[in-house]
């Protein structure tokens, strides 16, 4: 197994395991507490490369869904809000510092 399958199986881990919680009825709240408490626990540089390398490529995933009408009602108000969205994510940088 590469490197590259390694860091891939850890991740997919990760995400399945956030929205293992995510899916359970009443707790979506406080989950999202919970996460942003985490990142607000981590240096500066790694928040920023978060937002920057995970969160806005997001957006633009969820974005382009919307451009392609790959989205359904479950999704649909997430993809026009990453839509409304792309123009200001496209145009932001964010370094590391």
């Amino acid at each position: 197994m590469s490197n590259n399958d390694v860091k891939r199986a850890k991740i997919n881990q990760i995400v399945e395991d956030l929205f293992r919680e995510l899916n359970k009825m009443g707790d979506e709240k406080e989950v999202g507490e919970l996460v942003i408490e985490a990142i607000q626990k981590q240096h500066r540089t790694l928040q920023q490369n978060f937002f920057g390398q995970v969160l806005c490529p997001v957006i633009l995933d969820f974005a382009k869904r919307h451009d392609e009408h790959r989205y359904d009602l479950r999704n649909e108000a997430s993809c026009k809000c990453a839509n409304e969205l792309k123009d200001i994510v496209e145009k932001s940088y964010f370094p590391f510092i």
